[in-house]
């Protein structure tokens, strides 16, 4: 007699295993099986991959320059997802490689200028300028400079800002505490 399996499932948790006959008989086979059986645990995989990445910070005090080019430290972090930027140090470490996404701007004092520049590796990838130019209000009011940029990223490749130097004007950076008028942020867009 030939045979045809037909499995049914109940709400009980068990799969009773019906054996039916091309000429309509059935008969249930052997038992009920489980229908949630688990095996035994197999090794650990390998982590997930880090695809949540992104930062933010901001400075909350006024930086002048000094005769060296100097790395810009935002003090206060607002995001840190993947945890890539060091608020100690000022860079931002990618945690992956992939394609980024930064942004930063700065504030300049009175009478100042300011020339901001995005670094990768110690290579400047873009920079932002504000001198004395005469404004609306005069040479003396603050203004605002800042850039953004698209990179591609190698995982532990660094960025940062630097606060360049001039010996005519030194450059300074305004900021404050509670306002927060400098910044830094950056996330991931395409993972590798």
């Amino acid at each position: 007699m030939n045979y045809c399996i037909i499995i049914f499932a109940f709400a009980s948790n068990f799969v009773p295993i019906i054996a039916q006959s091309l000429e309509g008989e059935s008969t249930q086979l052997s038992g009920c099986l489980p229908c949630c059986m688990k095996g035994d645990a197999g090794p650990p995989g390998q982590p997930a991959p880090v695809t949540k990445v992104a930062f933010s910070a901001g400075r909350t005090t006024h930086m002048y320059s000094n005769p060296t080019q100097q790395i810009v430290v935002f003090d206060h972090v607002i995001t840190n997802l993947g945890n890539g930027y060091d608020e100690n140090t000022g860079i931002f470490t990618c945690p992956v490689s992939g394609t980024y996404f930064f942004t930063f701007n700065g504030l300049k004092n009175y009478g100042k200028n300011l020339h901001l520049k995005l670094m990768k590796n110690r290579v400047e990838i873009v920079s932002a300028h504000s001198g004395q130019g005469l404004g609306s209000l005069g040479p003396s009011e603050l203004q605002h400079t800042g850039n953004d940029v698209i990179i591609h990223c190698d995982e532990g490749d660094g960025v940062w800002i630097w606060l360049s130097y001039s010996d005519s004007n030194p450059y300074q950076l305004f900021s404050h505490p509670t306002h927060k008028y400098t910044s830094f942020s950056g996330y991931i867009i395409f993972v590798d």
